[in-house]
């Protein structure tokens, strides 16, 4: 895995449907990112992040989950298993999921007003 950022590329829904069909783990990886990002249909995009959330690969499924918390804030709003998919994220066996995971909690957080974490005490 590199460490370097790349803007992830995203050509629209049924570049999504078709991606997530050939299931090619190094093509879903950054084309669900892009999809949270740039996607203006929240329809499109909330499913495909369910959908990867629990994808075999760690990368995928990190990403889809993070792609809640850019969800949470561009349409300020997820459907009710988001937050539960975040949730059960924080204690995946990857710390790329966990780590991905404690970044869309925050934003599920701050943009929803959501208790995702524990809090401290």
């Amino acid at each position: 895995m590199s460490s370097s950022f790349e803007q992830p590329i995203y050509d629209g829904a049924a570049a999504l449907r078709d991606a997530i069909a050939k299931d090619d783990p190094a093509v879903l990886a950054p084309m669900i990112i892009g999809a949270a990002l740039y996607e203006e249909d929240f329809d499109v995009v909330y499913p495909a992040c369910v959908r990867l959330s629990s994808h075999g690969d760690e990368i995928v499924r990190g990403n889809a989950v993070l792609g809640f918390g850019h969800l949470a804030r561009l349409f300020g709003r997820l459907g009710d298993e988001g937050p539960e998919i975040v949730r059960r994220s924080l204690e995946d066996s990857s710390s790329y999921v966990r780590g991905q995971g404690h970044a869309a909690a925050s934003d599920l957080e701050h943009f929803l007003g959501l208790q995702i974490r524990q809090r401290k005490e």
